[in-house]
């Protein structure tokens, strides 16, 4: 089984004028690094016995901002491949409202404060922010050709 992404025909171009970048690497990378997050907090997940204190609350927190930019990132990627295969045109496969929303829980970056993590968690959420501005990036370029801006 191939991981290529079939040709893609001229329907799922947007006005004939934007052409559609196959997203092959970049879906395979979020794949990857939903599975090493499941598994680093499935791993973890044992590991949290403390309740209540601020550490315990602020990495709760991080772990979720991480797993939302995981799941948004997967989104898209899955909403682009759908675009590709005819199944939906590009103005369905944005929702600008809810991308806003979600920029502005999973543009936050709070490596500074969250030092007390740990280097393996700390290198995990920065590539999956990584991850999340370059398919968030790749999203506004196609809501503003829908939205004519």
């Amino acid at each position: 089984m191939t991981n290529e992404h079939p040709s893609t025909p001229d329907a799922a171009s947007y006005h004939g004028n934007f052409s559609v970048v196959h997203f092959s690497r970049t879906y395979d990378e979020a794949f990857t690094l939903l599975v090493e997050a499941r598994n680093y907090l499935t791993a973890q997940r044992s590991q949290n016995k403390k309740r209540g204190n601020r550490e315990a609350v602020a990495k709760c927190i991080e772990e979720m901002r991480m797993t939302t930019r995981l799941i948004r990132a997967m989104a898209w990627l899955l909403a682009v491949r759908a675009v590709e295969e005819g199944e939906i045109p590009w103005d369905e496969a944005v929702d600008i409202n809810d991308l806003m929303v979600d920029l502005r829980l999973c543009t936050v970056n709070q490596h500074e404060e969250c030092s007390f993590l740990s280097p393996g968690l700390l290198d995990l959420m920065a590539r999956v922010h990584a991850l999340y501005m370059r398919t968030a990036r790749m999203e506004l370029q196609v809501a503003a050709r829908c939205n004519g801006a």
